[in-house]
This record gives structure tokens, sequence and C-alpha cells, in this order.
């Protein structure tokens, strides 16, 4: 089985963190004063792209949703015929992802936001998981969890190398750059400052490439 691309994005200031991700997925208007492209969320989704953001309880989730209602849109356009779709294949999907991702909740019905910062972070990207889109960007998917979530993490990243779409991991943790990637850009100040692959990524060449940049 081909391994998907899996291109790493690490960002040497908030300002390229808080501008590439929105940009990549079609969601700011502007960049730098200059127009960026007007694609509609809709469009993105629609040519498979999911978005992870960092701001999981602000941009991410609907607290008040339930997790299965939080996962389970995702899926509807690939599994309903003539708009309808039964809740026993619906609820058969939702238990898949949460248990592939071990979500931890009462239920597949309890509010999203009631779950820890940990299992809301896995919460996202088993909506768009649900869709099986091509490309998924995560936006520091491990900032501010345990380091459970954060192991759990780097082995869904790890899975889906093998079997899911390509990904796109924006983060400001050289170690998990080091630990997960197959080939980084590395950002400073919105430029792009070195592009190790392979061998070559290491946290001495990541950081070589910030300061020298």
């Amino acid at each position: 089985m081909t391994a998907s691309l899996r291109i790493y994005l690490l960002s040497g200031s908030p300002f390229t963190a808080e501008a590439t991700v929105p940009q990549a997925a079609g969601l700011c208007k502007s960049f730098q004063g200059a127009p960026a492209g007007t694609w509609p969320i809709r469009n993105a989704i629609r040519a498979g792209v999911g978005l992870v953001p960092e701001n999981r309880r602000v941009e991410g989730i609907v607290p008040t949703l339930s997790v299965r209602d939080t996962i389970a849109p995702a899926a509807l356009p690939r599994l309903s015929r003539a708009g309808i779709v039964s809740d026993a294949h619906l609820d058969r999907i939702v238990d898949t992802f949460m248990r592939r991702l071990g979500i931890q909740a009462v239920s597949p019905r309890q509010a999203a936001g009631e779950l820890s910062g940990g299992n809301q972070q896995k919460v996202l990207p088993a909506r768009w998981l649900a869709m099986h889109p091509k490309v998924l960007l995560l936006d520091e998917p491990s900032r501010g969890v345990d380091i459970t979530t954060k192991v759990a993490m780097r082995s869904l990243l790890d899975d889906l190398a093998v079997d899911g779409p390509a990904i796109l991991l924006i983060s400001s943790d050289v170690s998990e750059l080091v630990e997960n990637c197959d080939s980084v850009v590395v950002l400073r100040d919105g430029a792009v400052v070195g592009e190790p692959a392979g061998p070559e990524v290491s946290e001495d060449r990541i950081m070589g490439a910030l300061a020298a940049g």
C-alpha cells in the first residue's frame, strides 16, 4: 500500500501559524494586505480538504453539540441516498471513529464541550476522517494536551501515513516534527527558509534554518 504524502510546516513566528493555515484551507480573503483568493469553505470540503484548528473550542467544536452530532455531518454526503441515511448506520460510523481515535465519552450523545481537552482534540480529526478527506490540515495538534493524547495523536499520524489522506501539519514543536515527518518546510516571518526532507530532517537542521533565515 502506498503511503500518503505528509508535509509538515514549522512556524517560526506566531504570525506564520495564524496566517498559513486559514490561507491554505481557503478561510481568509487576504494575506499581507493582498488578495489570497476566495475559495469558499464549502468548496474546500467538497474538494476533500479538512481542517483541525488550533483553537478547537472557538473554531472547531460547538460545545453544546453531542460527539455524535459533531462527527456525523461530515459522513452524510457519502452515506446518504436521496437525502436519507439510517440512524443505525450513522451510529456505527460514529462508533467506529470514536474507537479508532480512542475518544472517551459517557456516550456518543455526550456534549463535546464536556469532554477533556485531549478528547476534544480527537473529536475533530474523527469528524474529518469520517468524510474520507484527500488532505487533512492539522494546526498544532499536540499543543495544550496531555502526554497520553500526544502519544495517541502520533499513533494516528502513523496510521494515516499508510492508508489515510495527505497531511499538512503546522507545528512549532520541533521534536514533534522530527518524530513524525517525512519532509519539513521551515517558515520564518512568512518566508521559506529551509526544506529538509528524509534523513535531513533533524532538530539541528530545522533550528539552523530558522537561525540563518
